[in-house]
């Protein structure tokens, strides 16, 4: 006879692991589906209110888990009830998948990842990253279409990850997580300088806030260097990325030809000023009433500017916003984790304020996770390593 115990342990030790890799399945075949059968696949979309569900019976008890969600859930209907042709699927559909990350990290708050979970689940998410690295790699010898991190001719690949939003976070993230596992050995270990070719692979500019980012960190906190020698080579690092932004921005493809039709913002946000200018606002404009400034409210998710920050305001309002981004980091970043982890904050935040999908994105919610763990598992990440100055 099976013992039940046993089994439940088992599973608890999967789980995490099996939703990883659960996650990136499901995005292969619905990027698949996109690229050759010309239409996404729901599989995705089923799975994930699957496991959403899941969260939320595992959560229920003791109701006080839920009592952020809830309120959260009662300023979307309140958005909603001052717009016409409001509580639409699409925007339905919208307000789970920004609730997904929360819930998400509710859950994992409640059962916690054990030490074995947790070993298993940083080596399916290592794993995962160098499979999907060595794919892009082959998209970039063989220019396979399915590789590639944009459709429609822009430079760029991204192995399986269904878009380019959702690639660059996770890439990040990756980043994050070899940095602060390796520390003073990141750019001695194979693994995160294969993480590092894949990043300047993935052609998006957010990725590459990113990595600079984690040289930055790598440099001030790492490195057994006096205070010149740390200066010298900032100054290099800092010297090459302005070089090479410059000839991108001002001298060769595309981000210059943009800045050249529309100048150096459109060429920055990637037209995103221009969805901000031209269809965000004149949305608001025209359908919100005064509650809606307090409590948000879209009935048509095409109008987003596709930039993180604004498009939760625009969501769920000024006082909604201050909420949803309060939940969302408390969740995310546990009080003990405040001080190791506000490097890595900041750098995404910079990251999302520049692009959309991070926080409805239910994907890289699980990727999180794995930070989430890694900077648990590595208290002190940032400890500063001495020289002689």
């Amino acid at each position: 006879m099976i013992n039940s115990e046993k089994l439940y342990t088992q599973c608890l030790k999967w789980f995490p692991a099996f939703l990883l890799l659960l996650f990136f399945i499901t995005e292969a075949f619905s990027k698949f589906s996109m690229v050759y059968l010309d239409g996404k696949s729901d599989i995705q979309r089923y799975v994930k209110l699957i496991v959403l569900i899941f969260f939320v019976f595992g959560i229920v008890k003791p109701l006080k888990n839920l009592l952020l969600p809830a309120l959260l859930f009662g300023i979307f209907c309140l958005g909603q009830l001052f717009l016409e042709k409001s509580f639409n699927q699409e925007v339905v559909v919208g307000f789970s998948k920004l609730l997904f990350p929360i819930i998400l990290f509710t859950y994992f708050i409640k059962h916690p990842v054990n030490e074995k979970s947790k070993s298993l689940l940083f080596k399916v998410f290592e794993y995962l990253m160098i499979f999907n690295g060595v794919l892009i790699l082959i998209g970039l010898i063989f220019e396979i279409p399915l590789f590639n991190s944009y459709r429609f001719g822009r430079w760029g690949y991204n192995g399986l990850l269904i878009n380019t939003s959702t690639s660059s976070y996770i890439y990040a993230i990756a980043l994050f997580y070899f940095l602060i596992s390796l520390k003073h050995t990141f750019l001695k270990n194979w693994k995160s300088l294969f993480i590092i070719v894949c990043c300047l692979l993935t052609g998006t500019k957010i990725v590459y806030i990113a990595l600079i980012g984690s040289l930055l960190i790598y440099i001030f906190f790492y490195t057994n260097l006096n205070r010149k020698q740390r200066s010298v080579l900032l100054i290099t690092l800092l010297s090459i990325f302005s070089v090479l932004g410059y000839i991108f921005f001002f001298h060769w493809g595309i981000f210059n030809e943009i800045r050249q039709e529309q100048g150096l913002v459109s060429a920055i946000l990637s037209y995103r000023d221009d969805l901000l200018i031209e269809q965000t606002i004149p949305f608001i404009h025209e359908n919100w009433q005064w509650p809606n400034y307090i409590f948000g409210g879209i009935n048509n998710l095409a109008i987003r500017s596709q930039m993180g920050f604004v498009d939760v305001f625009l969501f769920w309002g000024i006082l909604g916003g201050i909420i949803y981004l309060f939940t969302f980091y408390k969740s995310f970043v546990p009080k003990s984790l405040v001080k190791n982890a506000i490097y890595i904050i900041l750098i995404l935040s910079l990251m999302v304020f520049l692009a959309g999908n991070f926080f409805e994105n239910a994907s890289v919610a699980i990727y999180l996770l794995v930070l989430k763990e890694i900077l648990m598992d590595r208290s002190k990440p940032f400890t500063k390593v001495t020289a002689n100055d």
